[in-house]
Formats: structure tokens, C-alpha cells, sequence
């Protein structure tokens, strides 16, 4: 009778929330979300099912704001993927009820939940937040008041390209590493002049409305300061937008200036930008996705993928009005943050013949599930341990309900010299997670083999070699490890082996810059035959 009566209260609480609508969603309403959301953890399963049913039925649909709240708390009482897909329909049916900056806003939401929780990412969610993010664009479009059509290429600055990226902070931040390594070798392999915006576009939170758990992103105003970016020997012109991008204003006078300099290409890092996507309607533009195991969304008109390309993408492309011409194959390279430090076990407090299994992340909080502890908790024997190495607020919290994890485990927090840690680790064991590809080869470097589900980008980086099937089969995998010393030195030589082409950024971005100048030098010919000049 207890759970019948948090359902009738839940229930009370939206039927009663709903009387405080008027054109914007009040601190009434807001708290009575978050009201309720703490009256469902904890409760059993099937009384969390009835209170997701019930919150789906009342969702008051007649009114965009409050329908996103009461989306956003449904996502967070059960990652249900068709309430994604119904979530992302409506904003598509209603998107004239938001500004351009409300709907970016809520398109970051939504496809940060896309990679935080691999049970909403599939082919039909993924497909409906491109089309989301399509027409979303056509907003942007029409509210620039200026002209963005495509420049000529006899008018183009044949030497210029322009970098883009969404955020940049420090070394230690995977997608600032990639956007540097890629304007070094623009400037010294290619001979190009290279200018590096951050657009400071990522989860900046303008046009933000109520959406329980939003995330907002990091960005250092101190770097606005700065004119360029010194990166392994080379002087990167740098310029950082004001962090209220994509703001109309902010992006009309953004696009006016670099249309003068009339560039030959722009190289989006990531892909989902609003300023690199509409630069993109000016000249070339190739999208660097940043999660090599899948297309990112964006309209660029060309993007990298650092897997093969499958039916399943083939379809999708095509819904999309795009073919495998718009797609270049690709090994996603990186480079690593020097060591600076040199540690040993004992230094750390770690046992010498204790094998040592490592989970690495900056957001262990949502990677680490109940599924993986469950995983770790049966597989450790006598002399084995398990470190995570990251952001883990919650590791405390996590593992309580595990008895031989709680005497076997630790927390090495966040590091930014992660090489000297890997160091004295053993295995490097992943999460099903959609990130993680920069930590994997920053092990395989380190000579650690990798034991990864075959799911998202730490199984491209590492290869088929170092995947399983599921968290069993990984179960099986690890022992073996830990019990076959000659198949550990096998596989910890090629994972060295691996990092040699991973990190190979020089050589694979020349040829992904060669391949897309010659898919556009031979559409170029194409149009020009086609209309018979």
C-alpha cells in the first residue's frame, strides 16, 4: 500500500503542476519534478515502471515547455529509447515554440544523453536527432539576414583554412589535442595558414530552458585573451568567441568576417557546431568526428569515420541525402600528453605481484554500471585489484554493495600524467561506453592489453583482437590474462604495436586532406560538364 501511495502522489504532483503554465515553466513546476524524481529512487522496479507510465500519460503536450520538463524527467526515471525517439518527434512538431538557441540548447541535451547511455543509442534515435538537427540549421539559416551562399572557388584563399572547434581547454582534453595536432599538420606537412577558432559552442548553455540533469560544459574565458596557441613547436594563430555562441549577432558578425577571408576549407573538430556547419555553406568543410566509432551529426560535406562503413550507415546516409562519397574511411589518430612523472607501485601503496586491472574515465559516475561491477566483483581473485583512474565522485557510493570490490579496489582520481599511472597497471578493462578512445591508447602505449565489448571507440582504437562479445565473455577474457602469461606477452606487443598507427596523426591526416581535396576537385568537374561549359 506504501508504493500505492507514492503513485497517487506522483500523480497529484503533475496533475497539480499543471496549473502553474503560462507562457514559461515556474520555479513551482520545476520543483515538482525534482519532488517527485526524489520520491522514485530507491523504489522497486515494477513501481518505478507504473511511475514512468503514469508520468508518460500526463505529459502535457499542449505546452512546449512543460513537455520538455516532463520529457527530460521520464529520461531520467528509465533510459527508454522510444521515449527518446517520441521525445526528439516533438521537439521536431514543435520546434516554431523555441527559439534557434532553445532548440541547440536542447539538441546538446539530447545528444549528450545519446553518448552517456549506450540504451538510447540506436539507429532510429540517432537518425531522428539528425533530422532534428538538420532543420535546426534551415532556423539558423533564415535568421542570418546576410548571404552565406557557397564563394566561388576562383575567389577562394587558396592557402587559408579555418579550424573550428566547439571547446577548448587543456592538453589533457581529448578533442583540444585533436584540433592542435590537426593545425600542426596543416601548417607544416601541407603549408597551409591556419586559423583556430573555438567557437565556445559546447553546452554553453544560451536559450537554455528547464531539462532535469542538463549538462553544461566547460570553457576557459581566460584563453580569450590569448592570440595563439603554442603546440610542439608551432605558433597556431588562435581566436575564442564570446561565450554566448551560437548567439544570432555573435554568429552574423563571425560569418561576415571570415566570408572576406574567403578560406579554401574549414575542418570542424566534432562535427556539430553551428558556425562550422554554416561556414560549411560557404566553402568545403570536413567534420573530424571526434567518436570515431560513428557518423557524427552534422552538414558538413564531407566527415571522417575512423571505422568501415556498414549497410546500416549506408541506409541511414541515404535517409539523410547523403552517399559513402560524403564519407571518408579513416584511422581516428592522436597524439599523447608527455610524462612527466615516473612512479612506482610502491609509491602508490600497490602491492608488487598484484595484478592489477585499470578502468579509466572522466565520467566513471555513468560509465560504471551495476552490470560492470557485477562483472568485476565475480572475476577478482586473491592477488588481483582493480584502480579506477578519473573522475569518481561516486565510487564510494558505487561499490558499497560489493564486498570483495570494496577490499579490492581503489580510486587514483583525476591525473593529468595518466602514462605515469598506466605505467603500473596490468589491463586496461572498459566499460560498454560510446567514449574512452584516447585512454585506451594511451594504455596500449604502456604495453597494456585492452579488454573492451565490441561497442564504441575504444573497440576501434584497439581492434577486433581486443574485443569481446559481452561483459561474460570479458569475464573469461580477463582470466585469461591474469592465468597465461605467454598469451599476455603476445597480445601486450601488439597492443604496441597498434599504438604505432594511432598515433601516426601526421601521416593519416595528409591523406584524409588529399582524398577530400580530390572528391571535391572531381564534383567540381562534374558540375562543369554538367552544365556543359
Amino acid at each position: 500500500m506504501r508504493f500505492g501511495n507514492e503513485v497517487a502522489e506522483v500523480l497529484k504532483i503533475m496533475r497539480d503542476e499543471k496549473r502553474f503554465y503560462k507562457n514559461y515553466l515556474p520555479i513551482e513546476a520545476i520543483n515538482a519534478g525534482k519532488k517527485m524524481m526524489g520520491k522514485i529512487e530507491g523504489l522497486w522496479e515494477d513501481v518505478r515502471e507504473s511511475i514512468f507510465q503514469l508520468v508518460k500519460s500526463e505529459i502535457p503536450c499542449e505546452s512546449p515547455y512543460e513537455a520538455v520538463w516532463w520529457y527530460s524527467i521520464l529520461l531520467g526515471i528509465v533510459k527508454d529509447p522510444s521515449v527518446f525517439y517520441d521525445f526528439t518527434r516533438y521537439l521536431r512538431s514543435h520546434s516554431h515554440a523555441f527559439s534557434v538557441n532553445t532548440q541547440c540548447f536542447l539538441y546538446y541535451q539530447l545528444n549528450g544523453l545519446l553518448f552517456l547511455y549506450p540504451e538510447l543509442n540506436c539507429e532510429k534515435n540517432k537518425l531522428e536527432l539528425w533530422y532534428f538537427y538538420k532543420e535546426m540549421l534551415e532556423g539558423f539559416v533564415g535568421n542570418m539576414q546576410l548571404p552565406i551562399g557557397e564563394i566561388p572557388p576562383e575567389e577562394r584563399n587558396g592557402n587559408l583554412i579555418i579550424v573550428v572547434t566547439e571547446q577548448f581547454l587543456g592538453v589533457a582534453h581529448g578533442p583540444t589535442k585533436t584540433a592542435l595536432d590537426r593545425c600542426k599538420v596543416l601548417m607544416e606537412k601541407i603549408g597551409k595558414e591556419v586559423i583556430l577558432i573555438n567557437s565556445m559552442e559546447m553546452l554553453n548553455g544560451i536559450g537554455k530552458i528547464p531539462f532535469y540533469r542538463m549538462r553544461l560544459g566547460n570553457h576557459d574565458e581566460r584563453k580569450g585573451m590569448e592570440e595563439f596557441q603554442l603546440w610542439k613547436g608551432s605558433k597556431i594563430p588562435y581566436y575564442q568567441c564570446r561565450n554566448q555562441m551560437p548567439e544570432l549577432e555573435g554568429l552574423r558578425h563571425m560569418l561576415k568576417v571570415i566570408r572576406q577571408m574567403a578560406p579554401s576549407w574549414v575542418v570542424l573538430i566534432g562535427g556539430g557546431g553551428i558556425l562550422g556547419n554554416l561556414l560549411g555553406r560557404m566553402v568545403p568543410a570536413i567534420a573530424i568526428g571526434t567518436i570515431p566509432s560513428e557518423l557524427s551529426i552534422n552538414c558538413t560535406k564531407y566527415e571522417t569515420l575512423g571505422r568501415k562503413l556498414t549497410k546500416m550507415d549506408l541506409d541511414m546516409l541515404e535517409k539523410l541525402d547523403y552517399t559513402e562519397n560524403n564519407i571518408i574511411e579513416s584511422v581516428f589518430s592522436s597524439s599523447l600528453k608527455p610524462q612527466e612523472e615516473q612512479i612506482t607501485r610502491e609509491m602508490a601503496g600497490i602491492p608488487e605481484k598484484t595484478f592489477l586491472i585499470v578502468v579509466v574515465g572522466v565520467r566513471l559516475n555513468n560509465e560504471v554500471t551495476k552490470v560492470f561491477l557485477e562483472m568485476l566483483e565475480k572475476v577478482l581473485k586473491e592477488n588481483m585489484q582493480v584502480g579506477f583512474l578519473g573522475e569518481f565522485s561516486k565510487y564510494e557510493e558505487k561499490i558499497s554493495m560489493f564486498p570483495v570490490l570494496k577490499e579490492k579496489s581503489f580510486c587514483f582520481g583525476f591525473c593529468d600524467d595518466i602514462l605515469s599511472r598506466l605505467e603500473i597497471c596490468d589491463l586496461y578493462v572498459n566499460p560498454i561506453r560510446k567514449g574512452g578512445g584516447t585512454s585506451c591508447v594511451e594504455a596500449m602505449f604502456k604495453g597494456l592489453p585492452v579488454v573492451t565489448v565490441d561497442y564504441g571507440d575504444v573497440s576501434v582504437n584497439a581492434g577486433k583482437e581486443f574485443c569481446v562479445k559481452d561483459y561474460r565473455e570479458m569475464q573469461d577474457k580477463i582470466l585469461k590474462y591474469y592465468e597465461d602469461k605467454e598469451y599476455y606477452k603476445e597480445m601486450s606487443k601488439k597492443a604496441e604495436a597498434r599504438t604505432k598507427i594511432l598515433l601516426d596523426t601526421e601521416a593519416e591526416f595528409v591523406r584524409i586532406m588529399e582524398e577530400a581535396e580530390r572528391r571535391e576537385s572531381m564534383m567540381n568537374k562534374k558540375e562543369v560538364q554538367d552544365a556543359g561549359i
